[in-house]
């Protein structure tokens, strides 16, 4: 059995090590499954970028997978939710320590206006046990705790996919951007974000994408600053979420202090890094790799002008912003696989910032996707070496190897879509509040906030 995978970021890392975990439990011996994941960019692992250039401050050139699309680079961070950091401790112990020990827990939200009052405390530990915090880790260091455990040659590096198309045999077959031979599988496992080649073929006809990913008129901005430009009496634990007339602002520790295993469980002290970002409206989409970084920085200015808070102020007049990162939005698709073809993470639901919940979700369809396979497989290989013929058809076992991919798509997608519906109609109930205010609805925004905190 071949599995193919678009897309090395945290969704396809993530997916790739669930199958290896799950698959070979569910298949008899002597089954061998090939996984590989195809990626378009670089996928070089922490090692073996070890000697790469250094800029002319001497700082190692940062690593970018899933950022061309301007979909979030290696100088953001992610929130990673209790339930996303429950996936990681199913997938493997070791993995879930290394990611939670990488990253700063968080334990609340404190959410104040440009005036400097205070709207309310929102909590970020889920109440459960074990009782586990948020944990706000860079981009860049999620991706090499999961890369660090995938294999180099379960990579195929910088080959861009145009397509999917299928065998006589309606295998499906991706096919490449530089007209070498394609790869056929059993499975095509689109994590290939929301500008998905593979769900061109998944919702359409492979050639035109109908349901193309949205720019929501949000900007942010971000990057990473030394924790000492926070304040000496931060509170463990805590993030900072500003919101006024003309958007948003948000800053906290990204690193723990050197030896602190704290596994999510509990505060830790805060190390050298801490992070920054700043959210707009925009009427235009920006030009990720093309744009006037002094207007920018003029505007960021401009924005937080008068606003109390005294971090946001120091934060503002000595950040660089050499990167904008426009948020884009995935419509709802009306399915997520078809025909061999199953999307996950972005490529299925991106959705806007403001969830907290774009890297727990991405990571809960790898799992729930991985065990519904090994599920159907499972039973088609137990039933199909039956002797007898009638057992394997009162037990609606799967029949062949498309019949248990088909069926463990299809519980997939029905599973997760509702799910995911929810936290994207919440997000973007959220996000709204991001937007330029008239005076009205700055407090009308704050009075919300205000009644939602604890």
């Amino acid at each position: 059995m071949r599995i193919i995978i678009v897309g090395a970021g945290i969704s396809g890392l993530t997916c790739y090590l669930f199958l290896r975990k799950h698959l070979p439990l569910a298949l008899p011996s002597g089954v061998e499954v090939d996984i590989t994941i195809v990626e378009s960019h670089a996928a070089t692992n922490r090692k073996q970028r070890s000697a790469a250039a250094v800029d002319e401050a001497g700082v190692q050139v940062a690593h970018t997978v899933g950022a061309a699309l301007g979909l979030g680079g290696s100088r953001v961070s992610k929130f990673l939710a209790p339930n996303g950091l429950s996936v990681l401790r199913d997938l493997d112990e070791a993995i879930f320590g290394q990611i939670a020990n990488s990253g700063y827990p968080v334990s609340h939200f404190d959410l104040k206006n440009a005036r400097g009052s205070s709207l309310a405390r929102i909590g970020a530990t889920n109440h459960e046990d074990p009782e586990l915090h948020t944990v706000l880790i860079s981009r860049q260091r999620l991706w090499d705790c999961l890369r660090d455990h995938v294999p180099d040659d379960a990579i195929v590096e910088r080959r861009n996919v145009s397509g999917v198309s299928y065998t006589e045999d309606q295998r499906p077959l991706i096919q490449f951007a530089d007209g070498s031979p394609g790869l056929e599988a059993d499975l095509i496992i689109g994590a290939d974000g929301a500008k998905s080649v593979v769900k061109r073929s998944v919702t359409g006809n492979g050639k035109i994408d109908r349901h193309p990913a949205i720019f929501d008129g949000m900007v942010g901005v971000g990057g990473f600053i030394p924790s000492s430009y926070l304040s000496e009496q931060e509170p463990r634990g805590r993030m900072t979420v500003t919101f006024g007339a003309h958007g948003f602002f948000g800053y906290g520790a990204s690193t723990v202090a050197s030896q602190s295993n704290h596994l999510a469980e509990c505060t830790a002290p805060m190390g050298e890094e801490a992070t920054w970002w700043s959210t707009y409206e925009s009427k235009e989409l920006p030009d990720s790799r093309n744009f006037d970084k002094e207007d920018i920085q003029r505007k960021l200015k401009e924005r937080h002008a008068g606003w109390k808070d005294p971090v946001v102020q120091k934060v503002v007049d000595a950040a660089v912003t050499d990167s904008v990162y426009p948020t884009w939005i995935m419509p709802e698709l009306p399915t997520w696989h078809a025909r061999g073809l199953v999307l996950i993470g972005d490529a299925a639901h991106a959705m806007q910032p403001s969830s907290g919940q774009g890297a727990s979700q991405g990571l809960e369809d790898a799992q729930v996707l991985s065990m519904f396979l090994a599920h159907y497989l499972e039973r088609h290989y137990y039933f199909s070496q039956s002797a007898s013929t009638l057992l394997a058809t009162s037990n609606n076992a799967p029949a062949t190897i498309r019949d248990a991919v088909d069926r463990a798509s299809t519980k997939y997608c029905e599973l997760r879509k509702p799910r995911v519906k929810l936290i994207v109609d919440r997000a973007k109930q959220m996000g709204d509040t991001k937007r330029k205010k008239g005076l009205v609805e700055e407090w009308f925004t704050y009075s919300i906030l205000w009644i939602i905190g604890e």
